[in-house]
């Protein structure tokens, strides 16, 4: 996703009061999932993409997001790991530390959801650390 425009930026990182609070975290989740949901408008959304905008709407994957960004990390990508069941797709999130804390691998949760409802079936936190070889390159990438 592109930078928050400069007119927002104070509204979109919390930093006119200090610390972002866990409601500062929700609110910017949520402008920058609608920015996003626009910007994909005119190219249109592929399926991991919808699915990812899906999760992102339900309320223990926004927990997981914020408890993540409360713990001094930065979200770097959320990708699609393709179908294990078919009517299930399982979604990466991924972070990375933010000084002064050090991490040597990033953080991962995964959350299972269903590709008919598009309902989130599960949250694992933290991501099953070995996943088949073939899943650890996924088609498709996406950053916000």
């Amino acid at each position: 996703m592109q930078d928050a425009p400069e007119e927002n930026r104070e509204a979109w990182t919390g930093t006119e009061r200090g610390a972002a609070t866990e409601g500062d975290i929700l609110e910017n989740l949520r402008r920058a999932v609608e920015h996003a949901r626009e910007q994909t408008v005119a190219t249109g959304t592929d399926p991991c993409s919808s699915r990812l905008f899906a999760a992102l709407a339900d309320d223990r994957v926004q927990h997981h997001f914020v408890k993540h960004i409360l713990s001094n990390e930065a979200f770097s990508r959320a990708y699609c790991l393709g179908n294990f069941i078919p009517e299930e797709d399982r979604l990466i999130f991924e972070f990375v530390c933010l000084p002064p804390k050090i991490c040597l691998f990033p953080f991962k949760f995964l959350v299972r959801i269903n590709v008919i409802t598009e309902k989130v079936i599960d949250v694992i936190d933290p991501a099953p650390a070995l996943l088949p070889v073939s899943e650890q390159v996924p088609g498709a990438m996406f950053r916000l």
